[in-house]
């Protein structure tokens, strides 16, 4: 098997056969707050049956980190572990308005763009807004998109209960807009009030030290 950087290289039907086998998706490294290198990613696949990995490392407009390094790094593990396939993309949060903190010299290296909310003002409506604008923007159309941690904006102050109907809203609009939606498995989000379909999800493991692979072959063998 083999591995996929360009985002012009993937189509919609591999992206989702790919979800239909074993796959880890939002994954951390030592490149930025993770306790793992990449190669241990590729090894617990190797060893568990995981056919795809979807790398979602940590980026800002200014990397404190090569992220070319973590590219060739990737992909010197995906020769050694030719059995695992893998995407590289990149979490990226939301600025107020609906831009990205995202650097512009790693778009030709990566195919996923994981829309994530660090670090937001206090304010659900340009919470809404801003992320609608990022759903609709043109300009990352052609990259495989996925909402992360879905309500963790909410749920950080304590507003989620008052404010699931706006968030399920907020998803039905990322949808509708062919973005994926993550079931994060660990902040267990969003709540299990909202259904999300099954063609346009995605389920999340939020990886970050060893322990994390516990949780995911929990999750494997209750499947």
């Amino acid at each position: 098997m083999w591995g996929l950087t360009n985002k012009k290289t993937l189509s919609l039907k591999a992206f989702n056969d790919y979800l239909s086998d074993r796959y880890l998706f939002h994954l951390h490294t030592f490149y930025t707050d993770g306790k793992l290198s990449v190669e241990d990613h590729f090894r617990f696949c190797t060893e568990n049956g995981v056919q795809t990995l979807m790398f979602t490392e940590h980026v800002r407009k200014e990397l404190k980190y090569s992220f070319r390094d973590f590219v060739a790094e990737i992909k010197a593990c995906g020769k050694k572990y030719s059995e695992v396939n893998y995407l590289i993309g990149a979490e990226a949060k939301i600025l107020p308005g609906g831009g990205l903190d995202i650097p512009e010299e790693i778009l030709n290296d990566i195919s996923l763009i994981a829309f994530a909310c660090h670090g937001f003002p206090d304010n659900t409506n340009l919470w809404f807004d801003s992320f609608s604008k990022l759903f609709e923007d043109k300009r990352w159309k052609n990259y495989y998109r996925v909402y992360v941690h879905p309500g963790r904006f909410l749920q950080k102050r304590n507003w989620l209960e008052d404010h699931t109907p706006l968030l399920e809203k907020l998803i039905q609009k990322a949808i509708s807009e062919g973005v994926y939606v993550e079931q994060n498995k660990r902040e267990m989000l969003p709540p299990a009030s909202i259904i999300l379909p099954s063609d346009k999800s995605i389920v999340g493991f939020d990886i970050h030290r060893k322990e994390d692979f516990e949780k995911v072959l929990t999750y494997f063998q209750g499947r």
